[in-house]
Protein backbone atom coordinates (compact mmCIF):
# COMPACT_ATOMS: atom_id res chain seq x y z
CA UNK A 1 0.00 0.00 0.00
CA UNK A 2 1.45 3.66 -0.69
CA UNK A 3 2.48 5.83 2.15
CA UNK A 4 -0.26 8.58 1.21
CA UNK A 5 -2.81 5.84 1.75
CA UNK A 6 -1.51 4.52 5.37
CA UNK A 7 -1.50 8.26 6.64
CA UNK A 8 -5.38 8.80 5.36
CA UNK A 9 -6.47 5.36 7.22
CA UNK A 10 -4.31 6.28 10.14
CA UNK A 11 -6.31 9.50 10.12
CA UNK A 12 -9.44 7.52 10.36
CA UNK A 13 -7.78 5.39 12.87
CA UNK A 14 -7.70 8.62 15.11
CA UNK A 15 -11.22 10.05 14.11
CA UNK A 16 -10.63 12.13 12.36
CA UNK A 17 -13.45 13.51 9.74
CA UNK A 18 -12.93 16.99 9.32
CA UNK A 19 -9.21 18.41 7.98
CA UNK A 20 -8.16 21.72 7.82
CA UNK A 21 -5.97 23.42 5.01
CA UNK A 22 -4.51 24.42 1.50
CA UNK A 23 -3.03 22.28 -0.51
CA UNK A 24 0.25 22.89 -2.19
CA UNK A 25 1.79 20.86 -4.46
CA UNK A 26 3.69 18.52 -1.75
CA UNK A 27 0.71 17.24 -0.13
CA UNK A 28 -1.93 16.70 -3.07
CA UNK A 29 -1.14 13.24 -2.73
CA UNK A 30 -2.40 12.93 0.99
CA UNK A 31 -5.41 15.16 0.13
CA UNK A 32 -6.44 13.17 -2.42
CA UNK A 33 -6.22 10.41 -0.68
CA UNK A 34 -8.03 11.70 2.12
CA UNK A 35 -10.95 12.70 0.26
CA UNK A 36 -10.77 9.36 -1.16
CA UNK A 37 -11.64 8.04 2.41
CA UNK A 38 -14.15 10.55 2.90
CA UNK A 39 -12.46 12.23 5.41
CA UNK A 40 -13.93 16.26 4.93
CA UNK A 41 -11.53 18.71 3.62
CA UNK A 42 -11.86 21.87 4.65
CA UNK A 43 -10.53 24.95 2.26
CA UNK A 44 -9.44 28.32 4.56
CA UNK A 45 -8.06 31.45 3.32
CA UNK A 46 -4.90 31.00 5.27
CA UNK A 47 -2.78 28.71 6.75
CA UNK A 48 -3.07 30.29 10.35
CA UNK A 49 -6.92 30.37 9.73
CA UNK A 50 -6.54 26.42 9.62
CA UNK A 51 -4.89 25.65 12.91
CA UNK A 52 -7.02 27.89 14.73
CA UNK A 53 -10.14 26.17 13.18
CA UNK A 54 -8.23 22.78 14.18
CA UNK A 55 -7.46 24.22 17.84
CA UNK A 56 -11.50 25.29 17.82
CA UNK A 57 -11.80 21.81 17.22
CA UNK A 58 -9.89 20.06 19.68
CA UNK A 59 -11.41 22.18 22.16
CA UNK A 60 -15.40 21.49 21.48
CA UNK A 61 -14.78 17.74 21.33
CA UNK A 62 -11.99 17.30 23.22
CA UNK A 63 -9.96 15.15 20.08
CA UNK A 64 -7.87 15.58 18.25
CA UNK A 65 -8.31 17.93 14.81
CA UNK A 66 -6.01 17.97 11.85
CA UNK A 67 -4.39 20.87 9.55
CA UNK A 68 -2.56 20.12 5.98
CA UNK A 69 -0.23 22.20 5.14
CA UNK A 70 2.59 22.28 1.88
CA UNK A 71 5.59 22.83 3.29
CA UNK A 72 8.04 26.24 3.77
CA UNK A 73 6.25 28.99 4.16
CA UNK A 74 2.77 27.03 3.99
CA UNK A 75 3.94 25.67 7.25
CA UNK A 76 5.29 28.64 8.51
CA UNK A 77 1.83 30.40 8.28
CA UNK A 78 0.09 27.79 10.60
CA UNK A 79 2.76 28.06 13.25
CA UNK A 80 1.22 30.66 15.30
CA UNK A 81 -1.97 28.43 15.45
CA UNK A 82 -0.16 25.41 16.45
CA UNK A 83 1.97 28.00 19.25
CA UNK A 84 -1.80 28.53 20.43
CA UNK A 85 -2.35 24.54 20.80
CA UNK A 86 1.01 24.14 22.13
CA UNK A 87 0.33 26.78 24.98
CA UNK A 88 -3.31 25.32 25.41
CA UNK A 89 -2.34 21.73 25.29
CA UNK A 90 -4.38 20.64 22.52
CA UNK A 91 -4.45 17.93 20.48
CA UNK A 92 -3.82 18.88 16.67
CA UNK A 93 -2.22 16.84 14.43
CA UNK A 94 -0.14 19.26 11.82
CA UNK A 95 0.65 16.72 8.14
CA UNK A 96 3.22 18.78 6.23
CA UNK A 97 4.71 17.82 2.78
CA UNK A 98 7.90 18.22 1.86
CA UNK A 99 10.48 18.48 -1.35
CA UNK A 100 11.56 14.78 -2.79
CA UNK A 101 14.79 13.16 -0.76
CA UNK A 102 16.59 13.50 -3.98
CA UNK A 103 16.36 17.49 -4.97
CA UNK A 104 18.01 18.27 -0.98
CA UNK A 105 19.94 20.61 -0.57
CA UNK A 106 19.84 21.71 -4.71
CA UNK A 107 17.21 24.65 -3.82
CA UNK A 108 14.24 23.08 -4.62
CA UNK A 109 11.15 25.27 -4.37
CA UNK A 110 9.91 25.49 -0.81
CA UNK A 111 13.00 23.09 0.55
CA UNK A 112 12.90 23.39 4.32
CA UNK A 113 15.41 20.16 5.86
CA UNK A 114 18.01 22.57 7.21
CA UNK A 115 20.75 21.81 4.20
CA UNK A 116 22.37 25.00 2.26
CA UNK A 117 19.96 28.24 3.18
CA UNK A 118 16.96 26.45 4.27
CA UNK A 119 15.35 26.24 7.67
CA UNK A 120 14.61 22.99 9.90
CA UNK A 121 10.98 22.39 9.49
CA UNK A 122 11.07 19.27 11.80
CA UNK A 123 13.11 21.52 14.31
CA UNK A 124 11.06 24.54 14.28
CA UNK A 125 8.06 22.44 14.80
CA UNK A 126 9.52 20.46 17.59
CA UNK A 127 9.91 23.42 19.45
CA UNK A 128 5.85 24.13 19.50
CA UNK A 129 4.94 20.59 19.74
CA UNK A 130 4.88 17.38 21.62
CA UNK A 131 6.44 15.33 18.50
CA UNK A 132 7.90 16.82 15.35
CA UNK A 133 9.21 14.02 12.49
CA UNK A 134 10.35 14.31 9.04
CA UNK A 135 9.95 10.94 7.75
CA UNK A 136 12.47 10.19 5.21
CA UNK A 137 12.24 6.50 4.76
CA UNK A 138 9.12 4.68 3.93
CA UNK A 139 10.49 1.84 6.68
CA UNK A 140 9.85 4.64 9.57
CA UNK A 141 5.73 5.60 8.33
CA UNK A 142 4.17 3.05 10.51
CA UNK A 143 6.87 3.89 13.61
CA UNK A 144 6.28 7.58 13.45
CA UNK A 145 2.55 6.96 13.33
CA UNK A 146 2.76 5.42 16.19
CA UNK A 147 4.95 7.21 18.34
CA UNK A 148 2.66 10.39 17.44
CA UNK A 149 -0.45 8.44 18.42
CA UNK A 150 1.31 7.70 21.68
CA UNK A 151 2.02 11.63 22.51
CA UNK A 152 -1.28 12.76 21.14
CA UNK A 153 -3.15 10.36 23.46
CA UNK A 154 -0.99 10.58 26.66
CA UNK A 155 -0.23 12.67 29.40
CA UNK A 156 -0.11 16.55 29.35
CA UNK A 157 -2.29 17.13 25.65
CA UNK A 158 -0.75 18.70 22.72
CA UNK A 159 -0.03 19.36 18.90
CA UNK A 160 2.67 16.72 16.99
CA UNK A 161 3.88 17.46 13.19
CA UNK A 162 4.20 14.48 10.78
CA UNK A 163 6.54 15.90 7.20
CA UNK A 164 6.57 13.43 4.64
CA UNK A 165 8.45 14.30 1.35
CA UNK A 166 6.06 13.68 -1.69
CA UNK A 167 8.32 10.82 -2.99
CA UNK A 168 8.04 9.01 0.44
CA UNK A 169 4.18 9.09 -0.22
CA UNK A 170 4.30 7.33 -3.53
CA UNK A 171 6.37 4.93 -1.74
CA UNK A 172 5.02 1.46 -1.06
CA UNK A 173 5.39 -0.95 1.45
CA UNK A 174 4.36 -4.09 3.33
CA UNK A 175 1.06 -3.34 4.84
CA UNK A 176 -1.41 -5.74 7.13
CA UNK A 177 -2.96 -2.88 9.11
CA UNK A 178 -2.10 -0.80 12.34
CA UNK A 179 -0.79 -2.83 15.67
CA UNK A 180 -3.31 -2.63 18.15
CA UNK A 181 -3.18 0.06 19.91
CA UNK A 182 -3.70 0.34 23.91
CA UNK A 183 -5.26 4.01 24.59
CA UNK A 184 -3.83 5.06 27.85
CA UNK A 185 -6.00 4.35 30.90
CA UNK A 186 -6.13 7.23 33.84
CA UNK A 187 -3.25 7.01 35.90
CA UNK A 188 -3.84 5.31 39.26
CA UNK A 189 -3.14 6.88 42.31
CA UNK A 190 -0.66 4.13 43.84
CA UNK A 191 2.66 4.44 45.54
CA UNK A 192 3.54 7.56 47.21
CA UNK A 193 0.82 9.74 45.31
CA UNK A 194 -1.22 7.05 47.00
CA UNK A 195 0.31 8.42 50.59
CA UNK A 196 -0.76 12.12 49.59
CA UNK A 197 -4.13 11.11 48.92
CA UNK A 198 -4.27 10.04 52.63
CA UNK A 199 -2.59 13.29 53.49
CA UNK A 200 -5.16 14.73 51.95
CA UNK A 201 -7.90 12.99 53.98
CA UNK A 202 -6.82 14.26 57.28
CA UNK A 203 -6.52 17.58 55.99
CA UNK A 204 -9.94 17.65 54.74
CA UNK A 205 -11.33 16.34 58.36
CA UNK A 206 -9.66 19.61 59.59
CA UNK A 207 -11.24 21.52 56.98
CA UNK A 208 -14.76 22.97 57.35
CA UNK A 209 -14.49 25.48 53.91
CA UNK A 210 -12.75 24.21 51.56
CA UNK A 211 -12.46 25.17 47.99
CA UNK A 212 -12.36 22.94 45.09
CA UNK A 213 -10.72 24.91 41.74
CA UNK A 214 -10.57 22.89 38.10
CA UNK A 215 -8.58 24.37 35.49
CA UNK A 216 -8.49 23.31 31.82
CA UNK A 217 -6.47 19.83 32.82
CA UNK A 218 -10.37 18.60 34.44
CA UNK A 219 -12.30 20.42 31.53
CA UNK A 220 -13.34 17.07 29.98
CA UNK A 221 -17.03 15.89 29.35
CA UNK A 222 -16.26 12.49 31.61
CA UNK A 223 -15.52 14.60 34.37
CA UNK A 224 -18.57 16.45 34.42
CA UNK A 225 -20.71 14.33 36.33
CA UNK A 226 -18.53 13.58 39.34
CA UNK A 227 -17.44 17.37 39.48
CA UNK A 228 -21.42 17.90 39.71
CA UNK A 229 -21.69 15.05 42.46
CA UNK A 230 -18.81 16.78 44.62
CA UNK A 231 -20.71 20.06 44.18
CA UNK A 232 -24.14 18.82 45.36
CA UNK A 233 -22.12 17.39 48.48
CA UNK A 234 -21.80 21.20 49.35
CA UNK A 235 -18.34 21.64 48.11
CA UNK A 236 -18.28 25.42 46.86
CA UNK A 237 -16.74 24.91 43.04
CA UNK A 238 -14.94 27.79 41.34
CA UNK A 239 -12.92 27.30 37.87
CA UNK A 240 -10.04 29.10 35.75
CA UNK A 241 -11.11 31.06 32.84
CA UNK A 242 -9.78 27.45 30.68
CA UNK A 243 -11.90 25.73 33.37
CA UNK A 244 -15.12 26.89 32.70
CA UNK A 245 -17.77 25.19 31.61
CA UNK A 246 -16.72 21.68 33.36
CA UNK A 247 -19.93 23.11 35.90
CA UNK A 248 -23.12 24.66 34.97
CA UNK A 249 -22.20 28.52 36.67
CA UNK A 250 -26.00 27.84 37.50
CA UNK A 251 -25.84 25.16 40.14
CA UNK A 252 -26.01 26.81 43.68
CA UNK A 253 -22.64 25.51 44.66
CA UNK A 254 -20.85 27.30 41.69
CA UNK A 255 -19.00 30.39 42.57
CA UNK A 256 -17.85 30.94 38.64
CA UNK A 257 -14.40 31.89 37.86
CA UNK A 258 -11.32 33.12 39.82
CA UNK A 259 -8.86 35.82 38.34
CA UNK A 260 -8.61 39.56 37.02
CA UNK A 261 -11.70 39.06 35.45
CA UNK A 262 -13.08 36.50 37.51
CA UNK A 263 -16.37 36.80 39.52
CA UNK A 264 -15.54 38.70 42.89
CA UNK A 265 -17.79 36.18 44.74
CA UNK A 266 -15.13 33.83 43.73
CA UNK A 267 -12.45 35.85 44.89
CA UNK A 268 -13.98 36.77 47.86
CA UNK A 269 -14.24 32.97 49.10
CA UNK A 270 -10.76 31.95 48.07
CA UNK A 271 -9.18 35.08 49.69
CA UNK A 272 -11.53 35.74 52.96
CA UNK A 273 -12.96 32.32 53.60
CA UNK A 274 -11.18 29.32 52.09
CA UNK A 275 -9.12 27.20 54.75
CA UNK A 276 -8.59 24.62 52.20
CA UNK A 277 -7.72 24.82 48.31
CA UNK A 278 -7.73 22.21 46.04
CA UNK A 279 -6.84 22.89 42.41
CA UNK A 280 -7.12 20.43 39.50
CA UNK A 281 -5.38 21.13 36.43
CA UNK A 282 -4.70 24.23 37.27
CA UNK A 283 -1.02 26.32 36.27
CA UNK A 284 -1.35 29.16 38.47
CA UNK A 285 -1.53 31.75 35.30
CA UNK A 286 -1.46 35.17 35.72
CA UNK A 287 -5.30 35.42 35.02
CA UNK A 288 -5.83 33.20 37.34
CA UNK A 289 -4.18 34.67 40.33
CA UNK A 290 -4.34 38.04 40.14
CA UNK A 291 -1.06 38.79 38.54
CA UNK A 292 0.50 35.73 41.21
CA UNK A 293 -1.23 37.78 44.46
CA UNK A 294 -0.36 36.11 47.82
CA UNK A 295 -4.61 35.30 47.34
CA UNK A 296 -3.13 31.93 46.96
CA UNK A 297 -1.00 31.88 50.32
CA UNK A 298 -3.84 32.05 52.66
CA UNK A 299 -4.91 28.50 52.73
CA UNK A 300 -3.29 25.22 52.33
CA UNK A 301 -2.64 24.54 48.71
CA UNK A 302 -3.12 20.92 47.29
CA UNK A 303 -2.28 20.69 43.46
CA UNK A 304 -2.97 17.88 41.20
CA UNK A 305 -1.63 18.05 37.92
CA UNK A 306 -1.16 15.36 35.33
CA UNK A 307 2.25 17.29 34.39
CA UNK A 308 4.15 16.93 37.80
CA UNK A 309 6.02 19.79 36.48
CA UNK A 310 3.37 21.86 37.30
CA UNK A 311 3.21 21.56 40.85
CA UNK A 312 4.55 24.33 43.03
CA UNK A 313 6.20 25.93 40.41
CA UNK A 314 4.40 29.21 41.24
CA UNK A 315 3.20 28.54 44.92
CA UNK A 316 4.12 26.42 47.62
CA UNK A 317 1.92 23.47 47.94
CA UNK A 318 0.89 21.49 51.46
CA UNK A 319 0.23 18.24 49.01
CA UNK A 320 1.50 17.89 45.28
CA UNK A 321 -0.31 15.03 43.28
CA UNK A 322 0.65 13.78 40.13
CA UNK A 323 -2.31 12.04 38.44
CA UNK A 324 -4.45 12.73 35.89
CA UNK A 325 -7.92 14.85 36.62
CA UNK A 326 -10.80 11.97 36.04
CA UNK A 327 -8.94 9.44 38.81
CA UNK A 328 -8.36 11.82 40.70
CA UNK A 329 -11.81 13.57 41.50
CA UNK A 330 -13.04 10.37 41.59
CA UNK A 331 -10.77 9.21 44.89
CA UNK A 332 -12.00 13.39 46.00
CA UNK A 333 -15.31 11.91 46.12
CA UNK A 334 -14.70 9.08 48.08
CA UNK A 335 -13.21 11.12 50.88
CA UNK A 336 -15.62 13.58 50.45
CA UNK A 337 -18.97 11.96 50.40
CA UNK A 338 -19.15 10.87 54.12
CA UNK A 339 -18.22 14.24 55.45
CA UNK A 340 -21.35 17.28 56.36
CA UNK A 341 -20.33 20.47 54.40
CA UNK A 342 -23.12 22.90 56.35
CA UNK A 343 -20.03 25.77 57.01
CA UNK A 344 -18.85 26.00 53.28
CA UNK A 345 -22.33 26.46 52.08
CA UNK A 346 -23.11 29.12 54.24
CA UNK A 347 -19.88 30.53 53.77
CA UNK A 348 -20.32 30.52 49.72
CA UNK A 349 -24.12 31.73 50.00
CA UNK A 350 -23.03 34.44 51.99
CA UNK A 351 -19.96 34.98 49.34
CA UNK A 352 -23.00 35.18 46.38
CA UNK A 353 -24.96 37.59 48.29
CA UNK A 354 -22.56 40.03 49.20
CA UNK A 355 -21.66 40.50 45.49
CA UNK A 356 -24.96 40.02 44.12
CA UNK A 357 -24.99 42.11 40.71
CA UNK A 358 -21.88 43.83 42.10
CA UNK A 359 -19.95 42.68 38.55
CA UNK A 360 -22.15 43.35 36.49
CA UNK A 361 -22.94 46.96 38.11
CA UNK A 362 -19.38 47.91 38.00
CA UNK A 363 -19.18 46.88 34.42
CA UNK A 364 -22.29 48.93 32.80
CA UNK A 365 -21.28 52.13 34.87
CA UNK A 366 -17.88 52.33 34.30
CA UNK A 367 -18.89 52.90 30.67
CA UNK A 368 -20.73 55.99 30.04
CA UNK A 369 -24.00 54.55 27.91
CA UNK A 370 -24.14 56.27 24.08
CA UNK A 371 -27.45 56.51 22.12
CA UNK A 372 -27.14 54.05 18.79
CA UNK A 373 -24.44 51.97 20.78
CA UNK A 374 -24.46 48.93 22.89
CA UNK A 375 -22.89 47.93 26.22
CA UNK A 376 -20.77 44.39 25.95
CA UNK A 377 -22.50 43.51 28.37
CA UNK A 378 -25.76 44.12 27.05
CA UNK A 379 -25.29 42.00 23.88
CA UNK A 380 -23.86 38.69 25.78
CA UNK A 381 -27.19 38.98 28.50
CA UNK A 382 -28.97 39.65 25.66
CA UNK A 383 -27.73 36.66 23.14
CA UNK A 384 -27.95 34.44 26.76
CA UNK A 385 -31.17 34.75 27.12
CA UNK A 386 -32.29 33.48 23.71
CA UNK A 387 -29.63 30.93 23.20
CA UNK A 388 -30.18 27.39 25.23
CA UNK A 389 -27.83 26.59 27.83
CA UNK A 390 -25.78 23.70 27.28
CA UNK A 391 -26.38 23.50 23.45
CA UNK A 392 -24.52 26.72 22.65
CA UNK A 393 -20.84 26.71 22.22
CA UNK A 394 -19.03 30.49 22.83
CA UNK A 395 -16.16 31.11 20.84
CA UNK A 396 -14.81 34.53 22.42
CA UNK A 397 -11.64 36.69 22.31
CA UNK A 398 -12.84 39.76 24.65
CA UNK A 399 -12.29 37.13 28.23
CA UNK A 400 -12.60 40.77 29.71
CA UNK A 401 -16.20 40.31 29.30
CA UNK A 402 -17.32 36.98 28.43
CA UNK A 403 -15.48 35.43 31.63
CA UNK A 404 -17.79 37.00 33.75
CA UNK A 405 -21.05 37.80 32.48
CA UNK A 406 -21.56 34.84 30.49
CA UNK A 407 -22.24 31.99 32.57
CA UNK A 408 -21.64 28.39 30.83
CA UNK A 409 -22.75 24.57 31.05
CA UNK A 410 -20.74 21.34 29.93
CA UNK A 411 -17.07 21.02 28.92
CA UNK A 412 -16.07 22.18 25.39
CA UNK A 413 -19.07 24.80 25.62
CA UNK A 414 -16.87 27.83 26.41
CA UNK A 415 -13.88 28.02 23.87
CA UNK A 416 -10.98 31.00 23.91
CA UNK A 417 -7.20 31.36 22.97
CA UNK A 418 -5.78 33.65 25.77
CA UNK A 419 -2.56 31.69 26.59
CA UNK A 420 -1.16 33.17 23.66
CA UNK A 421 -3.68 35.70 23.26
CA UNK A 422 -4.28 35.04 19.99
CA UNK A 423 -5.89 37.87 18.26
CA UNK A 424 -8.81 36.96 15.88
CA UNK A 425 -9.00 33.89 17.39
CA UNK A 426 -12.67 33.78 17.51
CA UNK A 427 -13.63 34.01 14.04
CA UNK A 428 -12.06 30.85 12.33
CA UNK A 429 -11.98 29.20 15.79
CA UNK A 430 -15.84 28.81 15.97
CA UNK A 431 -15.65 27.40 12.45
CA UNK A 432 -13.46 24.58 13.73
CA UNK A 433 -15.83 24.24 16.63
CA UNK A 434 -18.79 24.09 14.78
CA UNK A 435 -17.15 21.61 12.47
CA UNK A 436 -16.64 19.32 15.78
CA UNK A 437 -20.20 19.75 16.90
CA UNK A 438 -23.26 20.13 14.10
CA UNK A 439 -25.38 19.84 16.76
CA UNK A 440 -24.62 22.56 18.75
CA UNK A 441 -25.50 26.42 17.92
CA UNK A 442 -21.60 28.25 17.96
CA UNK A 443 -21.05 32.18 18.79
CA UNK A 444 -18.47 33.78 18.15
CA UNK A 445 -17.24 37.26 19.76
CA UNK A 446 -14.37 39.33 18.97
CA UNK A 447 -13.38 43.13 18.60
CA UNK A 448 -13.07 44.35 15.45
CA UNK A 449 -9.39 44.63 15.48
CA UNK A 450 -9.10 40.93 15.97
CA UNK A 451 -11.67 40.67 12.89
CA UNK A 452 -9.34 42.47 10.95
CA UNK A 453 -6.64 39.60 10.91
CA UNK A 454 -8.76 36.69 10.35
CA UNK A 455 -12.28 38.04 8.85
CA UNK A 456 -11.50 36.61 5.51
CA UNK A 457 -11.99 33.11 7.18
CA UNK A 458 -16.56 33.74 7.01
CA UNK A 459 -15.62 33.17 3.54
CA UNK A 460 -14.85 29.32 4.76
CA UNK A 461 -17.68 29.01 6.26
CA UNK A 462 -19.45 30.19 2.94
CA UNK A 463 -18.19 27.89 0.71
CA UNK A 464 -18.51 24.97 3.48
CA UNK A 465 -21.92 25.95 4.58
CA UNK A 466 -20.59 26.23 8.01
CA UNK A 467 -23.48 28.30 10.29
CA UNK A 468 -21.87 30.36 13.07
CA UNK A 469 -22.94 33.48 14.43
CA UNK A 470 -20.35 36.01 14.01
CA UNK A 471 -20.45 39.27 16.70
CA UNK A 472 -18.32 41.87 15.62
CA UNK A 473 -17.95 44.54 18.70
CA UNK A 474 -16.92 47.64 16.66
CA UNK A 475 -15.44 50.88 18.38
CA UNK A 476 -13.16 51.20 15.97
CA UNK A 477 -10.04 50.85 17.53
CA UNK A 478 -7.46 48.09 19.41
CA UNK A 479 -9.60 48.91 22.59
CA UNK A 480 -7.27 47.11 25.47
CA UNK A 481 -4.35 48.50 23.96
CA UNK A 482 -5.65 51.78 22.91
CA UNK A 483 -6.73 52.30 26.72
CA UNK A 484 -3.33 51.24 28.17
CA UNK A 485 -1.83 54.54 25.72
CA UNK A 486 -3.90 56.75 27.41
CA UNK A 487 -3.41 55.26 30.54
CA UNK A 488 0.07 54.48 30.72
CA UNK A 489 1.83 56.81 28.35
CA UNK A 490 -0.19 60.19 28.86
CA UNK A 491 -2.14 59.72 26.08
CA UNK A 492 0.03 59.39 23.27
CA UNK A 493 -2.23 57.11 20.84
CA UNK A 494 0.35 55.75 18.04
CA UNK A 495 -1.61 52.32 16.24
CA UNK A 496 -4.31 51.62 17.55
CA UNK A 497 -7.04 53.37 16.36
CA UNK A 498 -7.76 53.68 12.03
CA UNK A 499 -10.52 54.55 9.56
CA UNK A 500 -13.76 52.29 9.74
CA UNK A 501 -15.08 49.47 7.15
CA UNK A 502 -18.29 49.07 6.07
CA UNK A 503 -18.60 45.74 7.49
CA UNK A 504 -21.95 45.25 6.27
CA UNK A 505 -20.39 45.46 2.60
CA UNK A 506 -17.73 43.40 3.60
CA UNK A 507 -19.74 40.40 4.82
CA UNK A 508 -22.22 40.82 1.78
CA UNK A 509 -19.10 40.83 -0.76
CA UNK A 510 -18.74 37.30 0.99
CA UNK A 511 -22.19 36.13 0.53
CA UNK A 512 -22.68 36.40 4.45
CA UNK A 513 -25.76 38.04 5.72
CA UNK A 514 -24.94 40.83 7.61
CA UNK A 515 -26.80 43.07 10.01
CA UNK A 516 -25.39 46.42 11.50
CA UNK A 517 -27.16 46.32 15.43
CA UNK A 518 -27.20 49.48 17.18
CA UNK A 519 -30.30 48.35 19.87
CA UNK A 520 -31.48 45.71 21.88
CA UNK A 521 -33.99 45.10 19.74
CA UNK A 522 -32.42 44.33 16.48
CA UNK A 523 -30.15 42.06 18.61
CA UNK A 524 -32.65 40.02 19.10
CA UNK A 525 -34.19 40.00 15.60
CA UNK A 526 -31.40 39.06 14.52
CA UNK A 527 -30.32 36.59 17.23
CA UNK A 528 -33.67 34.86 16.53
CA UNK A 529 -33.16 34.82 12.89
CA UNK A 530 -30.03 32.52 13.13
CA UNK A 531 -31.99 30.36 15.48
CA UNK A 532 -34.53 29.92 12.96
CA UNK A 533 -32.45 29.71 9.56
CA UNK A 534 -29.30 29.19 11.07
CA UNK A 535 -27.18 30.28 8.58
CA UNK A 536 -23.37 31.87 8.49
CA UNK A 537 -24.56 35.39 9.82
CA UNK A 538 -22.17 38.67 10.89
CA UNK A 539 -23.62 40.60 13.58
CA UNK A 540 -21.79 44.31 12.93
CA UNK A 541 -22.68 45.27 16.74
CA UNK A 542 -21.66 49.33 17.35
CA UNK A 543 -20.18 49.72 20.86
CA UNK A 544 -19.40 52.59 23.13
CA UNK A 545 -16.07 54.16 21.94
CA UNK A 546 -13.97 53.45 25.14
CA UNK A 547 -15.14 49.96 26.64
CA UNK A 548 -12.89 48.07 29.10
CA UNK A 549 -14.33 46.37 32.06
CA UNK A 550 -13.90 47.58 35.33
CA UNK A 551 -10.35 46.31 36.27
CA UNK A 552 -9.80 44.82 40.29
CA UNK A 553 -7.75 46.51 42.21
CA UNK A 554 -4.71 44.09 42.08
CA UNK A 555 -5.28 44.30 38.33
CA UNK A 556 -4.06 48.20 38.76
CA UNK A 557 -1.71 47.49 40.90
CA UNK A 558 -0.24 45.40 38.89
CA UNK A 559 0.37 47.36 35.93
CA UNK A 560 1.18 50.16 38.17
CA UNK A 561 -1.61 52.15 37.16
CA UNK A 562 -1.69 53.78 41.23
CA UNK A 563 1.70 53.30 43.24
CA UNK A 564 0.92 52.57 46.78
CA UNK A 565 2.78 54.97 48.31
CA UNK A 566 2.22 58.44 50.30
CA UNK A 567 4.74 60.46 47.91
CA UNK A 568 4.18 62.69 45.95
CA UNK A 569 -0.34 62.19 46.65
CA UNK A 570 -2.46 64.01 48.08
CA UNK A 571 -4.83 63.39 50.94
CA UNK A 572 -7.15 63.12 48.29
CA UNK A 573 -5.66 60.96 46.21
CA UNK A 574 -4.86 58.47 49.02
CA UNK A 575 -8.57 58.39 49.81
CA UNK A 576 -9.79 57.58 45.88
CA UNK A 577 -7.00 55.14 46.00
CA UNK A 578 -8.53 53.79 49.23
CA UNK A 579 -11.76 54.02 48.12
CA UNK A 580 -11.52 51.92 44.70
CA UNK A 581 -9.34 49.43 46.89
CA UNK A 582 -12.22 48.99 48.99
CA UNK A 583 -15.03 48.39 46.01
CA UNK A 584 -12.59 46.35 43.59
CA UNK A 585 -10.12 44.35 45.60
CA UNK A 586 -12.26 41.15 44.46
Amino acid sequence: MYIKEIVALWLKRMGIHTVFGIPGSYVLPMIDEISRKEIRFVLSQHEYGAALMADGFAKACGAPACVITTTGIGATNALSGIVNSFTDSQPVILLTGQVPISTYGKGALQECVGEGRTFDLEALMSKVTKYSKLVESADHLLDTLKEAEMHLWSGRKGPVHICIPIDVQFTEIHFEGFEPFTFPKPTEIVDAAGEEVSRLGDLLKESQKPLLLLGAGANYSHNEEVVEQIADLGIPVATTLRGKGIISENHPHALGCTGLHGKSAANYYLYREADLVIAVGVSMSEFTTQGWDSIFDKAPLVQVDIDPKQIGKNYEVRIGIAADSETFLLALYGLLEDATWEKATAALRQSKHKFADADREKDLTYVSAVQGKLHPVQVIETLQKLLPQGKTIWVTDPVSWTETHLLSKGAGTYIEGLNGAAIGYAPPAAIGAKCAKPDSYVVSIFGDGGFRQTALEMATATSHEIPVLWLNLNNEKFESINNAQKSYYKGNVVGTSYKPIDYVAFGESMQIDTIRVTTVEELQEAAKSFLHKERPLLLDIQIVGSVVSAPKFRQLARYKTWKLTTSRKSSEDMKEIVSYFLKNRY
